[in-house]
């Protein structure tokens, strides 16, 4: 008994340092930045259904005749090195001619940043790009460039924490080495599943077969491939949807052409904006607590026939309640708006929380409470009690 009761208090002891050198290993992993690139180009018809040319010939009531041809095409790129990082999302919805007329319809995002600069001894970044793009002939433009400075880096830890789950719920044993190995693979997904090739099939088997090798489990394979069906593990990685981690501080010069045809002259707005913005994303309580912060402000100046000074502010808030060995956890999220440009309410404010419990993995429940003032700048405010879930019975 004496021997039970000294192993029970050692134990006890040497938990809490244990936990600890494991949080330490997974934070030096959240900052891991993987190199990769892929890029996708697609072509197509764009009269729906991928047709390209279309000749009508009316019968009645009266004879016309028709014929167009359209294309659209799609493009996206991603090229990200330890210090850079290059995205393109670029559509061509529509582009067309023939008797019905001439008609152009695109929207692009475009990103650049580096992480090259340095400020005051501390990691700084530039980044410049067009946030939105969108021009149609017959309706509108929107063409808003803009171009950033700032300190810090803020990082996904989304991915690395489902290698986590997938490894406790298929049993393998947690290494530091296996988890940075399986980061190395699973950062890279959208490269692999994206590669040129006419048997896309090769893409899955070459990734999936990949990452059980990067956890030491080949022969594990087809349980990698199919693991997000499992429904406990389907709830539990949405623990950490959407987790990020460190501290960014940016400012961010972005001018703005609106142009609208059904607005009242003036059709076109100019805009400048200075969005200065502040993040930040942790953990407290040995990472059973996870918070996030993000404050933005952004002063402009707005023309549209007259110059006025314009100001819209947002803070957001999320706090996660991740208790460990347990089927459930809690969110709470905080919004709060502020837009001089608003006619009927200048202030907003959203508080929302939600108890997401698995019961059993084919009951999962939860339930939750909105309160919202002044609900999309309006005058309706109200409070929401909601509770709901989905079960299977056979």
């Amino acid at each position: 008994m004496r021997k039970l009761v000294v192993a029970a208090l050692i134990l006890t002891l040497l938990l809490p340092s244990v936990l600890a050198d494991q949080n330490e290993t997974q934070e030096n992993l959240y900052t891991l930045v993987v190199p990769t690139y892929y890029d996708m180009l697609f072509v197509t018809g764009s009269f729906g259904s991928g047709t390209a040319a279309r000749l009508q010939i009316d019968l009645a009531p009266t004879a016309a005749f028709n014929f167009d041809v359209g294309a659209g095409a799609n493009y996206d790129l991603f090229a990200q090195t330890v210090t850079t990082a290059l995205s393109v999302d670029a559509n061509l919805n529509s582009l067309f001619l023939g008797t019905s007329g001439i008609g152009l319809n695109v929207d692009a995002d475009i990103s650049y940043k580096s992480y090259t600069l340095q400020l005051g001894g501390m990691q700084g970044f530039y980044g410049f790009g067009v946030d939105p793009l969108e021009f149609d002939t017959s309706i509108e433009l929107n063409f808003s460039p803009y171009a950033s400075v700032g300190i810090g880096r803020i990082y996904d830890i989304s991915r690395l924490k489902e290698l986590q789950l997938m490894m406790r719920h298929l049993d393998i044993e947690p290494t530091a080495e296996r988890l940075k190995q399986a980061a190395m693979v699973r950062y890279r997904r959208n490269e692999y599943l994206n590669r040129f090739t006419d048997y896309t099939t090769e893409n899955y088997v070459a990734y999936y077969q990949h990452l059980a090798d990067a956890f030491g489990a080949s022969q594990k394979m087809l349980d990698f491939l199919y693991i997000d069906q499992a429904q406990a593990y389907q709830f539990d990685v949405g623990r950490y949807a959407g987790m990020q981690y460190g501290w960014e501080l940016e400012a961010r010069l972005r001018p703005t052409i609106d142009y609208r045809w059904y607005r009242l002259d003036p059709k076109t707005h100019f805009i400048l904006n200075l969005d200065l913005m502040g993040r930040y994303a942790a953990f407290a309580m040995d990472e059973q607590l996870y918070y996030y912060a993000r404050v933005l402000l952004s002063p402009g100046m707005l023309s549209d026939g007259s110059t006025s000074f314009i100001f819209t502010t947002n803070v957001l808030g999320q706090v996660r309640y991740l208790p460990p060995n347990v089927p459930w956890y809690v969110d709470g999220s905080l919004s709060i708006d502020f837009d001089t440009t608003q006619a009927t309410r200048k202030f907003q404010l959203n508080l929302g929380g939600r108890f997401n419990y698995m019961i059993h993995p084919l009951f999962i429940a939860y339930a939750g409470l909105e309160l919202a003032v002044n609900d999309s700048f309006t005058t309706q405010s109200l409070l929401a009690f909601t509770a709901g879930g989905t079960i299977r019975l056979r």
